[in-house]
């Protein structure tokens, strides 16, 4: 009896070892395939323009916000692979920081241009859309386009930027009869509004994602964008050359989020219209 029960005994040891053994292992091995999991994971530094409403800026509790914010998070979820870390700079120092390699991947509601292409990865697919837009006093009636702008007084622009760039482009190809342009820098967006709606300019052209919508309800300006936009530019993200693996996952990304509508729901709630409806390739 002694020696059955002492062998009964040692079985049952025997076996409660192997099973505590197999529970550890199992334990050490789900928490393996746990630390597996969160190294594969890249952190991918980003830089936004700061103070770039409704673009990327703080709201009053010091949060980061904005469009290109919400279109990176949404990007963020279709990529599990990779986790977004989101600075805000000023606007000069996006494009260094690349550079550098500070940064991998930028914003800015940046066009697609050769110059930006020789030097950055450019997803082949927007995030967003900005509408260059003639906006004039909502008692003016008689602006609807940029031939409507000849003889009037325009906002000066900002010196070999994106509108006097325009403006040259069109007076080029309107030798007879040119807009007159003039170039002003340090001038903000808001105090350019404003002298629309004290009748100080006939008219301003300027991108649609410049916060005008907000600016005209806090300032209670007299000012009105034309019916139709002068131009539409798509805006991309730009990446690091050394990122090619990313930039094809945020260009198919950015496919999906404008399929499925996602591009186009941010756009009304941070523009009050679906911009991206807009665009086509």
């Amino acid at each position: 009896m002694k020696t059955k029960l002492f062998s009964s005994v040692l079985t049952a040891t025997l076996l409660a070892g192997v099973l505590s053994g197999c529970a550890q292992n199992t334990e050490i091995a789900s928490q393996s395939g746990a630390e597996s999991s969160a190294a594969q994971v890249k952190t991918v530094n980003v830089a936004l323009e700061s103070g770039s409403k409704p673009l990327s800026f703080e709201n009053e509790n010091g949060e980061k916000v904005g469009y290109e914010v919400d279109v990176l998070k949404a990007v963020d979820e279709l990529i599990p692979e990779y986790e977004f870390n989101i600075d805000f700079v000023e606007s000069d120092a996006t494009q260094i920081g690349l550079e550098t390699g500070k940064y991998a991947l930028i914003g800015g509601g940046l066009y697609k241009t050769p110059e930006r292409e020789e030097k950055y990865l450019i997803p082949d697919a927007i995030n967003g859309v900005s509408l260059i837009n003639i906006y004039v006093n909502e008692e003016d009636n008689s602006i609807q386009s940029l031939d409507d702008l000849v003889g009037k007084k325009l906002v000066p622009s900002t010196p070999n930027g994106g509108i006097f760039n325009l403006l040259t482009a069109y007076n080029q190809e309107h030798a007879d009869k040119p807009i007159t342009i003039t170039t002003g820098d340090g001038v903000s967006v808001a105090d350019r509004f404003v002298s629309v709606s004290n009748k100080e300019y006939d008219a301003l052209v300027l991108p649609n994602n410049l916060g005008f919508n907000e600016i005209q309800k806090e300032l209670g300006l007299k000012v009105k964008a034309v019916e139709n936009p002068v131009k539409i530019n798509g805006t991309y993200f730009a990446l690091a050359k050394d990122q090619a693996d990313l930039s094809t996952k945020i260009e198919e990304a950015l496919k999906t989020l404008r399929e499925n509508g996602t591009l186009s729901k941010l756009s009304v709630s941070w523009y009050g219209e679906d911009t991206i409806q807009y665009f086509t390739e």
